[in-house]
């Protein structure tokens, strides 16, 4: 009897773990799928952190960080906005995306380096996916920023 109990509990722990390694899974490709929808951001997010830490650095306040951390990033949309619609140069088109891919890649990289170094053992293929993950995000930035309207 006890032989079945122990087994009993042992099947438990191992369902249990199963189950735990699938929501992680799950977990990691949610994420993943939100940077991918959020990388265009980067750079907004970037300039309004810069914004909002320097006003309160400033001894402004904590409003006043906040709103001048939405201005300059909707200043910084709009901006964007108008020099992709008055841009004749490919060269310029391709400059503010790059302006809008760097950001992103760096989160991107930092974002599945964390992922690597809890589910990889350290190595070099730790540097070699985060790598490849700040591409791939880099790439989903500039593929978004080409198409859509932000």
């Amino acid at each position: 009897m006890e032989e079945e109990s122990a087994s009993l509990a042992l099947g438990f722990k191992e369902d249990a773990m199963l189950i735990g390694l699938a929501l992680i899974i799950v977990a990691v490709f949610m994420i993943c799928a939100l940077l991918f929808r959020l990388s265009i951001y980067a750079l907004p997010l970037f300039v309004a952190v810069l914004a909002g830490s320097a006003t309160y650095r400033g001894d402004n306040g904590i409003a006043a960080a906040l709103a001048a951390a939405a201005i300059a990033a909707v200043v910084l949309l709009a901006a964007a906005q108008l020099a992709l619609a008055f841009a004749k140069s490919d060269m310029t088109r391709a400059t503010i995306g790059i302006a809008f891919a760097a950001p992103a890649a760096v989160a991107g990289y930092h974002a599945v380096h964390g992922i690597a170094t809890a589910t990889m053992p350290n190595s070099a293929w730790q540097l070699v996916v985060s790598l490849i993950g700040a591409a791939v995000i880099a790439t989903a930035s500039w593929t978004q920023w080409s198409r859509a309207r932000l």
